[in-house]
């Protein structure tokens, strides 16, 4: 690693530059090459080609980068390696493709379902790799914003850092990682495994099975269907918006700092009660949904109609 580039991450880990600012002065660190508009594959050098850039050394790269957290550090360490290229309008479809991996830096996402058989990309600006294998899209990117189609029954794997994502009309199974951004999934259908660092998570019209953890941030749920699984909130409260026709078991439970607060105007059943905790039957309680907040609150309303 270059001392120009150690000293880029030493400003990130210390705080004086954030990741965009990273990736800008790491990339005017390397060669200049031609702006080029094929967003999958960037062409090769004319002959003969030039030298090969000295490969990272391991041991001074883990010492840099293991100060830096781990989404942050793999992806400006992926910005140093060749194969990115500038994206400055770009749009590329990729038929019979139905699972998509991003992971961005520091640049919004929008994913929208559609009934097409293809998954379609368009970004504006920063950089950007993007590989195909199988029926998977795989992107990285730092500075970007990007707007995507997937079929409706995609896989999508996204990790977001400094990044607003939105997804909409989607199903299938969707993993998520982000760190300081809000998140916004409005009627997914399916399973979603989400963790959310300092930003807010909102599940609008959602159905299906959820596994969350936000370590930082709000999660509100407003379900058009079944639920079940479990929402954990470490700094943040919990607000589920329920319907009179709602069939599930709440096992709800905060710490001394948190509060359980009922605003339920339609009929249920108390299992358990004690302080802090609170376990809830309603309707037939077919499925278990687990809230649990460290230092939040708790909140049950009615659905507001529509």
């Amino acid at each position: 690693m270059s001392e120009e580039r150690a000293r880029v991450l030493r400003l990130l880990e210390e705080g004086k530059i954030n990741a965009e600012q990273a990736a800008r002065l790491i990339e005017a660190l390397r060669p200049r090459r031609e702006e080029v508009n094929d967003f999958t594959e960037l062409p090769r050098p004319p002959r003969p080609p030039r030298p090969p850039r000295p490969p990272l050394p391991p041991r001074v790269a883990m010492a840099e980068l293991d100060r830096i957290p781990d989404i942050v550090a793999g992806a400006v360490a992926s910005a140093m390696k060749s194969g990115f290229g500038t994206a400055a309008e770009l749009k590329s479809a990729f038929p019979g493709k139905s699972s998509l991996f991003l992971k961005s830096v520091s640049g919004d996402v929008q994913v929208t379902g559609w009934d097409e058989d293809r998954i379609e990309v368009e970004s504006t600006g920063g950089f950007a790799k993007v590989r195909e294998r199988d029926d998977k899209v795989m992107i990285r990117s730092i500075s970007g914003d990007y707007t995507i189609r997937t079929p409706r029954e995609a896989r999508l794997e996204l990790v977001s850092v400094s990044g607003d994502v939105k997804v909409s009309g989607v199903g299938g199974r969707f993993v998520l990682k982000s760190v300081s951004g809000d998140v916004d999934l409005v009627g997914f259908k399916g399973e979603v495994e989400a963790s959310v660092v300092s930003g807010d998570l909102s599940l609008d019209g959602f159905s299906g099975k959820v596994l969350v953890e936000s370590k930082s941030g709000d999660i509100t749920c407003r379900p058009a269907g079944p639920l079940e699984g479990s929402m954990v909130s470490k700094s943040g409260d919990i607000e589920l918006q329920l319907a009179a026709d709602a069939d599930l078991v709440l096992d709800m439970e905060c710490e001394e700092e948190g509060e359980i607060v009922v605003g339920l105007s339609f009929p249920f059943e108390t299992l358990e009660e004690e302080e802090h905790r609170l376990k809830l039957e309603l309707g037939d309680g077919n499925r278990e949904l687990v809230l649990r907040t460290r230092d939040g609150e708790i909140r049950l309303d009615d659905a507001e109609e529509e």
